[in-house]
C-alpha cells in the first residue's frame, strides 16, 4: 500500500512538471486540453522492482480511478520497460479517450492493434475512438 501511494505521488509530481504531448502549434487540440495531457513517464530507477507487469496494473488501477494523466504515465514507463507490450498502449489509448483526447487515444490503440492484432479490447477502443472524433468534427 505504501509503495503504491508512493507511485501515484512520484506520477502526481511528474505530471505537474513533465513534457507536453503536444506542440504549440497543433491547432487541433484546445490548449486546454494540450495542458490537461501533459505528463511524463515515471522513473524506472526509483522503482526498479517494478516490471512492466506491475506498471500496467497500476495504470489500469489509477484509471479506474480516474487518475487518466497518472494513468498515462504509469502505462508510459511499461511501455519504456517493454516496447512492444500491446496491453500498456491499449491503457494509453483508454486514458485518452478518458479525456476526450482523440488523437493521442487513437494512435495508442492503433500502435496496440499492431503489435497483437488479436487484443479485441484494443480493437473495440480504436473503433470507438474513431467514431467519437469524427461525432466531435460535425
Amino acid at each position: 500500500m505504501a509503495r503504491t501511494i508512493a507511485v501515484c505521488l512520484l506520477l502526481f509530481i511528474l505530471v505537474l512538471t513533465g513534457c507536453g504531448f503536444f506542440s504549440e502549434e497543433n491547432s487541433e487540440v484546445p490548449a486546454s486540453k494540450r495542458a490537461a495531457a501533459t505528463v511524463a513517464s515515471a522513473s524506472v530507477s526509483t522503482y526498479p522492482t517494478f516490471n512492466a507487469q506491475q506498471w500496467v496494473n497500476l495504470s489500469r488501477t489509477l484509471y479506474q480511478e480516474g487518475k487518466y494523466l497518472e494513468s498515462i504515465g504509469a502505462a508510459q514507463t511499461a511501455v519504456h520497460l517493454k516496447a512492444d507490450y500491446a496491453e500498456a498502449y491499449n491503457n494509453i489509448g483508454a486514458a485518452y479517450a478518458a479525456l476526450s483526447l482523440w488523437d493521442p487515444a487513437i494512435q495508442a490503440d492503433q500502435e496496440a492493434v499492431r503489435l497483437q492484432p488479436s487484443l479485441q479490447l484494443a480493437r473495440n477502443n480504436l473503433a470507438w475512438a474513431l467514431q467519437q472524433k469524427s461525432l466531435e468534427k460535425r
